[in-house]
């Protein structure tokens, strides 16, 4: 009897146990608090053939405090790139300028993984890579010699007329003009004059 009496507590105290009756076995049905949520943002870019980028991401809670310290995975087309920590919620992954070389011209998606910690829920964002080609240069023309301008002739300045001085009536007296006496006939033998004859009167 005695026997029974002592397999019947044992039987009690299990079943006891297994319903959570006892103290021991309340902390087992303590529920998990829930995680809370993350926010994760890509930033679209655009590259160039022959140059670099950088892939960059934010990593918030819903009260836009950004996550510090936090692993963020990136993948291109599907293809993992690597991983980056967050500072301050701002993640970055940078692609070498042979990385960027290495893609077909067009869009590639982009995407940024966080998976999440004992506090926070994990999330998820996508983004564009847009690879466009670099420039054709365009040749330069080769410059033509400058021709040597010829000298201008440096025109003559035509002389101005000189004015001829008007005479000024003179204020002094006309010369009086003496008589120039005409020269006497020289007397010649023929012109010589005859004596007179006295006739003599008879009274």
């Amino acid at each position: 009897m005695r026997q029974q009496g002592i397999l019947a507590v044992l039987i009690v105290a299990i079943m006891l146990s297994s319903c959570g009756c006892l103290g021991g076995g309340q902390s087992n049905d303590t529920n998990t608090a829930p995680l809370a949520n993350s926010l994760l943002v890509v930033r679209s870019v655009q590259v160039m053939v022959g140059y670099n980028t950088s892939l960059s991401c934010v990593l918030n809670i819903t009260n836009g405090q950004g996550l510090d310290n936090q692993v963020v995975y990136w993948y291109l087309d599907g293809q993992p790139l690597g991983q980056s920590s967050t500072y301050f919620g701002f993640a970055t992954y940078n692609l070498s300028v042979s990385d960027v070389s290495g893609l077909a011209l067009g869009e590639h998606q982009i995407l940024a993984e966080y998976k999440g910690n004992a506090d926070y829920a994990g999330s998820q964002a996508e983004g564009v890579l847009l690879v466009i080609a670099a420039p054709t240069p365009t040749p330069t023309p080769t410059p033509r010699p400058t021709a040597t301008p010829r000298p201008t002739a440096t025109p003559t300045p035509t002389p101005r007329p000189t004015a001829t001085p008007t005479p000024q009536p003179s204020s002094l007296p006309s010369p009086t003009l003496i008589p120039t006496p005409s020269p006497s006939p020289t007397p010649t033998a023929s012109s010589s004059p005859t004596p007179s004859r006295r006739t003599r009167s008879v009274t």
